[in-house]
């Protein structure tokens, strides 16, 4: 690329690199050491060990609150009539079965929902220990457009369901370049074992 371009150009250069360096935005947590490791101990590629249910109520690394049900929804689902459900649930099940991975959510007043995930639609995959659910990353709404992927791993200790949703995107708003890159952890008590404990 030639810099030495008509003085128009390297301006509107310089202003587009400006745009990108001022709208990036990167947010990356690591889990803290208090939690222990979080290396599953059987490297195995059914991610059998994942399955149990767990609390909806966990921490994030910076000591928040958040809720596993409303991390695991799917994002492009509709939450009309169940996002009252999603924060009130009490536990989250994780159950394998061949190529589904079927997530439950319970919460008072009987209220239940159920959705999965397919690994031969690429929904989900089985990486060493440690379940990764695709969730896309693609956005678009007005004046917005971006495309990214986003993901969440989870990994499991001997007492929690450890975590991370992480991805980028790059796009633009109302006009102005954008990038964002994040990589957030948090933790699930264990509620009820799998039989494969």
């Amino acid at each position: 690329m030639n810099f030495y371009g008509p003085p128009k150009f390297r301006l509107a250069f310089a202003i587009a690199l400006a745009a990108i360096c001022v709208t990036a935005c990167i947010h990356v947590e690591h889990p803290p050491a208090s939690w222990g490791n979080i290396t599953p101990a059987m490297r195995s590629e059914d991610c059998a060990s994942l399955a149990g249910t767990y609390s909806n109520h966990g921490e994030r690394s910076d000591g928040l609150a958040v809720l596993l049900a409303t991390w695991l929804y799917p994002r492009k689902a509709p939450t009309r009539g169940i996002d009252k459900d999603l924060i009130e649930a009490e536990t989250v099940t994780l159950e394998l079965a061949g190529t589904i991975l079927t997530v439950t959510m319970n919460g008072p007043r009987d209220a239940f929902h159920q959705w999965s995930f397919d690994k031969s639609k690429h929904q989900f995959a089985c990486l060493d220990g440690r379940l990764r659910i695709s969730q896309g990353g693609d956005k678009s709404g007005q004046n917005v457009a971006a495309v990214g992927s986003d993901a969440i791993d989870l990994y499991r200790t001997q007492s929690d369901l450890i975590v991370n949703s992480h991805g980028s995107e790059v796009g633009i708003a109302l006009m102005i370049p954008m990038g964002d890159s994040h990589s957030v952890w948090a933790r699930f008590a264990i509620q009820a074992r799998s039989a494969f404990d």
